[in-house]
């Protein structure tokens, strides 16, 4: 059995080859792609969970500051400094006082005409 290499068995033989090569191509780059819409879905997934983490932390965020704004409405409400607080005892100590003093001059105005 001889193998003849004319002019059409040469062509088929090419023709054969880049068609192997051609389908090995072919394979390799649909691997390829393949491979690449896993990275994108993953990348896209990823990227999904940090968005909806930053929304969470946007809502978190933004209940922080409303939490801290209704604190300092309320703060002067509820807190007195203490400056104003000793100023206010002082005020109603000097009333006191001075009501004592009143009492004590009646008690002596009433005991002096007996």
């Amino acid at each position: 059995m001889t193998l003849e290499l004319n002019e059409g068995n040469l062509i088929a033989i090419s023709v054969a080859f880049i068609g192997a090569q051609w389908a090995l191509l072919k394979v390799f780059a649909i691997q390829h792609e393949k491979a690449l819409e896993a990275r994108f879905k993953t990348l896209n997934e990823g990227m999904q969970s940090i968005k909806s983490r930053q929304d969470n932390e946007r809502e978190n965020t933004l209940r922080i500051e409303r939490e801290l704004m209704q604190f300092k409405a309320e703060l002067p409400r509820d807190y007195v400094r203490r400056e104003d607080f000793i100023r206010a005892v002082g005020t109603i100590e000097t009333k006191i006082d001075n009501m004592a003093l009143r009492v004590e001059r009646a008690v002596l105005s009433k005991g002096g005409e007996a």
